[in-house]
């Protein structure tokens, strides 16, 4: 008589994976008790952090609350001067005339455009290059002539075009540099005057990064 081991087979089987299971936790388990322990949080990145960014990765809290994602207040803590004259600005799209356009892409919330740990495509923005075309798309389809002929991703890769601030593209600017080379004999960078908050980057604490201090 052949013995039926199929049953005994199968509750092996069972057991292996409960076994492989409870292992799996306890490693899962140790592995993050291990990170909040050590401070490690760079453990918890989904994916690469933007060039712009890269000082904030030891102190999480600088962008995000526990649990939430990232508002636009946070992102204003750092941007609000640089933003004060952005030619497509919250104002603007409060105005009803646009309501279609915002419907297309939500562009009052900045992570719209700028995500962290995503795949980027520079500049912090993880849209595909052609993401004006989104409002944009009968300026290449020939509602304004100076434009015919060019690529969906023009905007972008051409460089006359700066989405938060199109001062550099004014007629006015245009007239006053329409003789000058298209480049400067001698390059140098504009003088910045950066005004520091804190002397030094604030320290990793995981209980304020995740539970904000609460015990």
């Amino acid at each position: 008589m052949v013995p039926n081991s199929s049953r005994w087979f199968s509750w092996k089987n069972l057991i292996s994976f409960r076994v492989a299971m409870v292992v799996f936790c306890l490693v899962l388990v140790a592995w993050f008790g291990a990170a909040f322990a050590l401070n490690q949080r760079q453990i918890f990145l989904p994916g690469e952090t933007s060039v712009g960014h890269h000082l904030f990765e030891t102190s999480c809290s600088s962008c995000h609350q526990a649990f939430q994602p990232v508002n636009n207040d946070a992102c204003m803590s750092c941007h609000q001067a640089e933003l004060a004259e952005d030619a497509h600005g919250p104002s603007k799209f409060r105005d009803p005339r646009w309501a279609a356009e915002l419907a297309n892409l939500d562009v009052m919330t900045c992570t719209t455009c700028h995500s962290e740990h995503v795949h980027m495509f520079g500049r912090g923005v993880h849209l595909q290059p052609d993401l004006c075309m989104n409002c944009h798309q009968g300026l290449i389809e020939g509602d304004l002539a100076s434009h015919n002929g060019f690529a969906p991703d023009g905007c972008w890769t051409g460089g006359c075009h700066n989405y938060h601030d199109q001062r550099s593209i004014s007629t006015g600017f245009l007239r006053r540099n329409m003789g000058e080379p298209p480049m400067l004999p001698v390059q140098q960078l504009p003088e910045r005057t950066v005004v520091l908050q804190r002397a030094v980057a604030p320290a990793p604490d995981l209980t304020q990064e995740f539970l904000e201090g609460r015990q």
